[in-house]
């Protein structure tokens, strides 16, 4: 049953996400060209650099709303198919609310994962077209080979370490993003009758704003060091005390993973009333 919501949800959001980022690359060969305006030696008429400084804004602004809009689509999904008058009909489905919640969170983090690959893709497109000059020389490419070489080089045997970490990482960070917001959704439509939207909203703040606060504080009190391991890719690997910190950091931000689900299976499962 779970491969019948998936394709359900993935239709559904793909339907409009598809046209925005189709959207967002024709926006990078404007940025782009615009780019080439600026960089080009040439002198062009007034109106034209006018142009081009629009064209790159409305690139830029673009890229902005299309991240924007995915979130917007991704979670007014979550909330109408769960929390108003179409709640009553999804949990009446003979489904059980693990697959439910499994399918919204795999299409979340699977589009949110692709959102940020359609707007690198961009700024490559952008970067090629406004660098053109630069980017397709011989010379560009030798020392981007050289540079490339020197990065492998200086991790040694930890590339694939280092590789695996990255994705991990990134995927693990998308999840927890996706949980957490759900999770403030989740809140607010149980404790809230009306205006459930603006409650869930001031719900996330205060709790990313609580979660920031603990933070500053942890540094505050002489944890730079430790605070400085748990985040990020360590530059040099060959340390065993930066790779078991690094391990630390995946295997905390995973179980950090599994209790935001298991309190958003848990509130789905013993606190919503839709009655």
């Amino acid at each position: 049953m779970l491969k019948k919501l998936l394709k359900y949800d993935f239709k559904s959001v793909l339907r409009y996400w598809w046209i925005a980022a189709v959207s967002t690359v024709g926006l990078a060969l404007i940025g782009g060209w615009s780019f080439s305006i600026f960089e080009n030696p040439k002198e062009f008429p007034e109106m034209l650099y006018v142009v081009a400084t629009l064209a790159a804004i409305v690139a830029v602004l673009g890229g902005i709303a299309f991240a924007i809009m995915t979130v917007i689509l991704l979670f007014s999904r979550f909330y109408k198919n769960f929390f108003t008058d179409e709640g009553y009909l999804t949990f009446t489905l003979p489904v059980t609310r693990t697959s439910l919640l499994n399918s919204k969170l795999i299409v979340s983090v699977t589009t949110v994962l692709m959102t940020g690959f359609v707007i690198i893709f961009d700024m490559l497109v952008a970067l090629c077209i406004g660098e053109a000059d630069v980017i397709f020389t011989r010379e560009f490419w030798i020392t981007l080979g050289e540079e490339i070489k020197h990065f492998f080089e200086t991790l040694d045997g930890y590339v694939v370490f280092a590789i695996v970490q990255l994705i991990v990482s990134a995927i693990l960070t998308v999840i927890i993003s996706v949980l957490f917001a759900t999770c403030c959704i989740t809140i607010a439509s149980i404790i809230a009758k009306k205006a459930k939207v603006i409650t869930a909203i001031a719900i996330y703040y205060v709790a990313n704003s609580t979660i920031t606060f603990g933070l500053v504080m942890y540094n505050l009190f002489a944890m730079e060091t430790l605070v400085d391991w748990l985040n990020g890719v360590p530059i040099y690997l060959e340390n065993p005390t930066a790779v078991l910190m690094s391990i630390c950091r995946l295997l905390f931000s995973g179980i950090f993973c599994a209790v935001l689900y298991a309190f958003q299976y848990w509130m789905l499962d013993k606190k919503l009333n839709l009655s």
